[in-house]
């Protein structure tokens, strides 16, 4: 989940990876990726309601040691709501400027989200 407020973009930092990451997991036997990106965003976050997600696409890649599927959503927010971390799963989280993404240490799927949305020179891999 690429959560947006204006230009900014929410990342998070897991407890088990040095990199930021998106808000997001598994997709469960009989979720659909739409229903999976909302339960992950309530779980790890706290965020709930009934916020437009839009879907933008999908990525193969080998990301932690296997070949996975990563489906891509965004949700664009006036203002961030205060954040409930599970503090379990998810330590931390920060809104990030696009300049803010250079030489920040990114997980693959969030690499590839930004090549195709964030102008280059913006981020790093």
């Amino acid at each position: 989940m690429a959560v947006y407020v204006g230009p900014a973009l929410l990342l998070v930092r897991s407890s088990y990876r040095i990199e930021w990451n998106f808000p997001g997991g598994t997709v469960r036997q009989g979720e659909t990726p739409e229903v999976a990106a909302r339960r992950e965003l309530a779980e790890e976050i706290g965020l709930t309601g009934a916020f437009p997600l839009v879907a933008v696409g999908d990525a193969w890649g080998l990301w932690d040691g296997r070949n996975d599927k990563v489906h891509f959503f965004e949700l664009r927010l006036d203002r961030l709501p205060e954040l409930q971390l599970d503090n379990r799963e998810i330590i931390g989280a920060r809104l990030i400027s696009p300049s803010e993404l250079r030489g920040m240490a990114l997980t693959g799927p969030v690499a590839v989200y930004l090549d195709r949305t964030i102008p280059p020179g913006c981020h790093s891999e």
